[in-house]
């Protein structure tokens, strides 16, 4: 455009001065139909550009009217697309230094002229949401309910993102529901929502939707596992029919039901259901396996009940060495056979060699037994605090 203007700028001062140096002033003759125009070439040339004048006046004034931000008709408000633009930068600047009510006022003010709106409502929105104010964020509706349905889709992403971020985990599982419809093979959509369903612990959901989320790369062999077994090991511990029990053990796939915790939840369960031998089978072939022991140890240190034969068989595995997992495994089957000295004194070496919050619960449980419920608080407190996972 300004190559355009420079080289129309020098043809005119070369028709308008060119006749001057000269000393002929020339003349220009128009004839159109029986009209006769007849000036000398200066005139004829600033007449033209009087006429070049109101013409781009006109198209601007039209463009300011229609809201043209671009091409001929927005002459007159290239000077309104700069000053958004300078806006949208400040917005940016802020939203970047953590300012962010001023990236929203400055994002809407540069939106009606930026050459970028999707960006500049984008931001806006992202500012209202962050500053934490109610009001900001009914603005944000307000632009999404405004936007075409591209900036209505990535506002709602956005959202979605947002509510993650502060663990409001339902809504964001609606929100990735709803946009599902239209975007299912939207790699961010898919993220959103399985992140939701498993903070939701939703594994029927995930196992629906296997394929999907394993094609994004969002799920492998080793996080599918433990979906759905702790799904498994949750539904086993509110099975309270022994026949139940032992049907769904036998239809559950192998590489289901030979999955480790599997194998702990259903002994269990059987012990709380009054099968003790079948128990003790499944778990005794755990114990004895070398390369599982450890593992099984500290599922049995979380059991809320206890057996002698396992006790027996924990004290008969001491003599090739004790760990902590082995440790807690026999004081927490001390705890539930009610034979609270030994298990006091176990957990006590726990609490003070390797403290866990699991220990620091089982020892206010020892504690509570024995009638000390003000000491037994004060553990509880203590495994509170402790920001490792048991």
């Amino acid at each position: 455009m300004i190559k355009f203007v420079t080289i129309l700028a020098l043809i005119v001062a070369l028709l308008f001065f060119a006749p001057m140096l000269s000393g002929n002033q020339g003349l220009l003759h128009i004839e159109i139909a029986s009209y006769v125009i007849e000036t000398s070439v200066a005139a004829g040339v600033i007449i033209l550009l009087v006429f070049m004048l109101l013409f781009y006046l006109a198209l601007g004034l039209l463009g300011w009217l229609l809201g043209v931000k671009g091409g001929l008709m927005s002459w007159f408000n290239d000077s309104r697309t700069r000053k958004a633009d300078r806006r949208l930068a400040k917005a940016v600047r802020a939203y970047l230094t953590g300012d962010y009510c001023q990236a929203q006022d400055s994002a809407e003010k540069s939106l009606k002229w930026s050459t970028v709106p999707e960006i500049s409502r984008l931001l806006a929105i992202a500012g209202g949401y962050r500053s934490g104010d109610p009001d900001r964020a009914a603005r944000g509706h307000d632009l999404v309910n405004s936007a075409d349905a591209e900036d209505a889709f990535a506002v709602c992403l956005f959202k979605a993102q947002e509510c993650l971020s502060r663990k409001e985990w339902l809504s964001a599982l609606r929100i990735a529901e709803a946009l599902r419809n239209n975007h299912k093979d939207h790699h961010l959509v898919n993220k959103v929502y399985f992140e939701a369903l498993a903070a939701l612990n939703k594994y029927a959901e995930i196992e629906d939707n296997r394929e999907c989320f394993v094609r994004e790369g969002l799920l492998n062999d080793g996080n599918f596992y433990r979906f759905i077994t702790s799904r498994i090991v949750k539904e086993i511990g509110c099975l309270k029919d022994v026949s139940v029990l032992r049907q769904m053990q036998k239809d559950l796939p192998r590489d289901i039901s030979g999955r480790q915790e599997v194998i702990l939840a259903f002994g269990e369960r059987l012990f709380a259901l009054g099968e003790s031998d079948r128990a003790y089978k499944l778990v005794s072939r755990l114990l004895k396996d070398p390369e599982r022991r450890e593992q099984a140890f500290a599922g049995i240190a979380a059991w809320n009940i206890g057996d002698r034969s396992v006790l027996d068989l924990l004290n008969s595995l001491d003599s090739e060495g004790t760990s902590f997992a082995m440790l807690a495994a026999r004081a927490n089957m001390h705890l539930f056979l009610d034979e609270i000295r030994e298990a006091r004194e176990m957990f006590e070496v726990l609490v003070r060699e390797q403290p866990r919050p699991l220990y620091y619960i089982k020892l206010g449980q020892c504690l509570l037994k024995s009638g000390h419920p003000e000491q037994a608080a004060l553990f509880y407190q203590e495994a509170v605090k402790l920001n490792y996972p048991a």
